[in-house]
């Protein structure tokens, strides 16, 4: 039991790194969200972040943009694989098709939670550049329970145990 707590918290720490590794990158790497920024270079980006930290309460506003940080990662990469985990492992599965899928689902799923929970009327609708942002999250989902999968979620069941046919002689 304890090993298999163990093997859990790897997978998870494992599978919320990778989606930490993707998301970023998938986002980076993305046109529409490249268009979205407007093509802007690192060089601009890194005048805004200054600009940020040179306004009247830096520190409130550098505190303002970790806490930010912190909840997308949470909120995307962390919490919808541990929550998957959880029930995979109460409901002993061992599906890979449970663990990727559920994982897209709820992460891409998670703004719109996050909405409803606030009861925002936008929380039931969707615009095309939303559904481009929720197909990403999706992906990082997916990443994130595949690596899990591979860890722990193979062996979520434990090994067969064999029945009583086979524990007769033969």
């Amino acid at each position: 039991m304890f090993a298999r707590a163990l093997i859990t918290l790897f997978g998870l720490a494992c599978a919320s790194a990778a989606a930490l590794v993707f998301l970023p990158l998938a986002t980076l790497f993305d046109p529409f969200v490249r268009a979205a920024a407007g093509g802007m270079s690192p060089e601009h980006w890194m005048d805004i972040f200054a600009a940020i930290l040179s306004a009247d309460a830096p520190d409130e506003t550098l505190a303002a943009m970790f806490h930010l940080v912190w909840t997308i990662v949470m909120l995307i990469c962390v919490l919808p694989i541990t929550i998957v985990a959880l029930v995979g492992a109460v409901g002993k599965a061992q599906a890979y098709l449970f663990y990727a899928g559920a994982t897209g689902v709820l992460a891409a799923a998670m703004p719109w939670i996050v909405r409803a929970g606030k009861m925002n009327e936008r929380s039931a609708s969707i615009t095309a550049g939303e559904s481009h942002i929720a197909l990403i999250l999706f992906l990082t989902g997916v990443v994130a329970g595949t690596i899990y999968w591979l860890i722990a979620g193979r062996g979520a069941a434990g090994p067969r145990r064999g029945g009583w046919r086979e524990s007769q002689p033969s």
